[in-house]
């Protein structure tokens, strides 16, 4: 490659191929050329191979002798025009002649210069440059004119061209396709030939008047077929301009969205009827966010037409139960199922629930995943009291108002039932009121009924709201207990039949004592049925009545010397805290973040002056059936405060102390003064008592929990879950309490490492507290393995035999003493007791 330049040069740059065999005929053309002040790159070849080597650079302009001796210019041509037509070709040669000269030309060559005359060099490069430009573009238009012309032509949407005056010059296959005219019925004519009564002439003179101003023109239209059927189609008509700027014709795209159209007037209709209706009516995302809400739906929850329903939950349209229900019943169902219905609650705006029927459907989505929900609903209040009533006709008894031996029947199934599913137990007691008759005949019937009347009354008081009390005839009554974790529960419950009792009733004005004649029947022991058990209940109270009155009896024999057992034991524990045979025990809680004992569990004990040490599970329920709970946590509270600062005293770093409190005394209004009251007499920092209550405790009354432990949060104490898992609580609520600790229940962590379900509820436990914001500790760590399971899982605090069995309170100073000294905590367990 060669360059010149010429410094004073206006001409721009030029490069230049020159297939020449003599180097100094191709310097007198270069020389020429930069006579020209042209900014010259040049290039000498003289063989095939190097010209095709050569052209894969750009080159402006081509020069070529015709007679060579390795090569022959026609060729060079031949090779050029094929690689470039549009580039210049000249021929410069002194031997060719006129009429090979012409030869070249027609073969595509744009002159031919004689190198003995090359005045005419100049003017016919800086012609056939001109020229070239002229045919790249020249090609460049045809090929934009071809690929527009395909696209036209290829184009989904209808066009056709007309001219100033509207008459059609041109349609694409588009075109005859949507209107079902071909391309030789439309040419010719004007658009009027799809034209359909749906638009009037002011339409029309709009339409006329955009696009003649040399504006485009948008709408909707309906235009008609062939075949007379209508369509709609987004038109767009711009005009078309010469080049003076005048209007030479118009061209207009049409795109058919008659499908859309028409489903979108169904879908008014659709909302017509929807927003019409009294049923409640709402699209659904899968979280339960709301898209759509009709007009009834928007009264539930007291929303304007006009307010936007997005931000709003499913939630806030049922109560909590119900909201639980759809979320994890309904929408899993309607997935599955494509549609779920049920009977379930919808809350008004003002706060009342009522009942209604619903409806949800499940819609689109891909891999069968639906992308939203529909669902309807109806109020069905007026029904269910209806069919209330009716029921409660037929299935209660008139002058007690309790269930009749129709629901009975019922009733003892579905506790069976439930008590299956629980792994529980479930009894049947058959009471039957002594010397009724002797009431009835000597008072009359009307005392009689009143005397019934009142019976069912104290019964009631007597039991809880979830077991079942009936009339099963005369003076005859049953009671449904279910939910019992041992059978030692049953004599609690006889022995408030028996207290409640004990205050006469006034009949007509006259004292009368009742008492009863008992028979107890269990689940599973005496059958697994309802229709067994009262029998067999029925039987043993007629071996009551039989052995003296006003006494129960078991089914199973037993049984009986079970329950005199706990009656003897309930006596003896209404003496215990007198007696000071209460203990406390306290297990130590390792703090696996770093190692260091972060707190202790207080746990109660009792020590039988004649039976020895009581399992906690065979007391501390009668504590709870007995109202003792409340004295007992006081004295349990005050006396792990008071070894918190025996502790102190000691000279070691005191440990947070846990209490458990109980349900019956987390309710008590003496609760928040007694923990203020003995924080302050034993000093205690607030922060270094913590207060466990459980689940099921926290969520029976959330209002009422949450008012608690706001009172007792202000003091300062730490407040904790227990037993976290093993009931129902609702996550929002949880979120609301003031909580500083979780504890998540030992049935958790015992097979959390061999089963992945337990193991995938535990580190779900596990992170929904750290999520909360809350502390986690695990109870019942019994192995290495469980201790590394939790390790992995970033779980807080641990407890549990694997790391210190409960400390008798003389063992736990020196305990904590060893183990802040770098002690084995495995080691300083070994003081503590074998005791549960």
């Amino acid at each position: 490659m060669k360059s010149k330049t010429n410094p004073d040069t206006d001409q721009g740059g030029l490069r230049a191929l020159i297939v020449e065999d003599s180097e100094d005929d191709a310097l007198l053309l270069a020389d020429q050329l930069l006579s020209a002040d042209f900014q010259l790159e040049w290039l000498r070849v003289d063989t095939e191979q190097a010209l095709r080597e050569a052209l894969a650079d750009e080159w402006d302009i081509v020069f070529s002798d015709y007679s060579m001796p390795h090569f022959s210019g026609a060729r060079a041509l031949e090779i050029v025009k094929r690689h470039d037509p549009d580039i210049p070709f000249i021929f410069v040669s002194g031997t060719i002649g006129e009429e090979t000269a012409v030869s070249g030309m027609r073969a595509g060559a744009q002159d031919y210069v004689m190198k003995d005359n090359l005045a005419r060099l100049l003017p016919a490069v800086e012609r056939e440059l001109a020229e070239a430009r002229v045919r790249r573009e020249r090609r460049q238009t045809e090929h934009l004119v071809r690929r527009l012309s395909q696209a036209v032509e290829q184009a989904a949407d209808s066009v056709f061209i007309t001219d100033r005056q509207g008459t059609i010059q041109y349609v694409n296959p588009s075109f005859e396709r949507l209107t079902g005219y071909s391309a030789a019925e439309a040419i010719g004519r004007t658009p009027a030939l799809i034209k359909s009564d749906r638009h009037d002439d002011a339409f029309f003179h709009k339409l006329w008047d955009t696009i003649l101003a040399g504006r485009i023109f948008q709408e909707t239209l309906v235009n008609r077929r062939k075949d007379g059927g209508l369509f709609y189609e987004e038109k767009t008509i711009a005009p078309l301009f010469d080049e003076g700027r005048g209007i030479a014709g118009f061209v207009s795209t049409g795109r058919d969205v008659t499908d859309r159209i028409r489903d979108e007037q169904t879908r008014g209709q659709l909302l017509e009827i929807l927003e019409a209706t009294t049923d409640f009516v709402a699209i659904i995302e899968g979280d339960g966010r709301l898209r759509y809400l009709n007009r009834a739906g928007r009264a539930v929850l007291g929303l304007t037409a006009t307010e936007d329903v997005s931000s709003r939950h499913i939630a806030q349209c049922h109560p909590e139960w119900a909201t639980h229900r759809l979320l994890m019943e309904a929408f899993p169902t309607a997935r599955r199922d494509g549609a779920w219905q049920g009977e379930i609650a919808a809350r008004l705006a003002d706060g009342r629930e009522i009942p209604v029927s619903q409806v949800v459907l499940a819609h689109g989505g891909a891999n069968e995943m639906p992308e939203f929900f529909s669902t309807i609903a109806r109020d069905i209040t007026e029904r269910k009291h209806f069919e209330q009533e009716l029921r409660r006709q037929a299935t209660h008894d008139a002058l007690t108002g309790l269930p009749n031996r129709i629901l009975l029947e019922d009733q003892i199934e579905a506790v069976v039932a439930h008590s299956a599913r629980s792994h529980k137990l479930a009894s049947v007691l058959f009471l039957d009121i002594d010397n009724f008759k002797r009431i009835n005949e000597s008072l009359g019937h009307a005392a009689g009924d009143a005397m019934l009347r009142h019976a069912a009354q104290r019964l009631r008081d007597c039991v809880r709201p979830t077991d079942v009390v009936a009339r099963y005839g005369g003076d005859e009554f049953t009671i449904v207990l279910g939910d019992l974790s041992h059978v030692d529960n049953i004599p609690a419950i006889l022995h408030k039949v028996r207290a409640a009792f004990e205050t006469p009733l006034v009949i007509s004005g006259q004292e009368v004592y009742a008492s009863f004649s008992v028979g107890v029947s269990v689940y599973p022991h005496d059958g697994d049925d309802g229709a067994t058990l009262l029998k067999n209940a029925d039987t043993a109270m007629y071996r009551s009545k039989a052995s003296g009155r006003n006494r129960y009896q078991f089914y199973a024999p037993e049984m009986n010397a079970r329950g005199q057992e706990l009656l003897s034991l309930e006596t003896d524990l209404r003496r215990a805290l007198d007696r000071g045979e209460f203990r406390l025990h306290y297990q130590p809680q390792l703090d696996l973040r770093d190692n260091r004992i972060a707190g202790v569990e207080a746990l109660l004990r009792w020590k039988h002056p004649r039976d020895g040490v009581i399992a906690p599970g065979d007391f501390v329920p009668l504590l709870e059936d007995t109202g003792l709970i409340v004295p007992v946590g006081e004295w349990v509270l005050r006396n792990a405060c008071t070894q918190y600062r025996a502790c102190r005293e000691s000279g070691v770093a005191p440990v947070r102390i846990s209490v458990n409190v109980s349900a019956r005394q987390f309710r008590e209004d003496t609760l928040l003064r007694q923990v203020e009251q003995v924080l302050r007499e034993e000093c205690m920092p607030p922060h270094h008592l913590e207060l466990e209550i459980t689940e099921s405790t926290a969520m029976q009354d959330v209002a009422a929990t949450g008012d608690i432990l706001a009172a007792l949060d202000a003091l300062g104490v730490r407040l904790a879950i227990d037993d976290f898992g093993t009931g129902y609580s609702s996550l929002a609520y949880l979120k609301r309490f003031p909580l500083d600790a979780l504890k998540i229940d030992q049935a958790f962590i015992r097979d959390a490492p061999r089963d992945a379900n337990i193991a995938a509820i535990a580190e779900a436990s596990i992170s929904l507290g750290h999520k909360l914001g809350l502390e986690v500790v695990a109870e019942g760590v019994e192995t290495a393995e469980q201790l590394a399971f939790l390790r992995r899982r970033a779980c807080d605090l641990i407890q549990g035999f694997h790391f210190s069995r409960p400390l008798p309170a003389d063992a736990l100073t020196p305990f904590l003493a060893r183990h802040a000294a770098g002690g084995s905590g495995e080691a300083a367990a070994s003081t503590a007791d074998s005791e549960p």
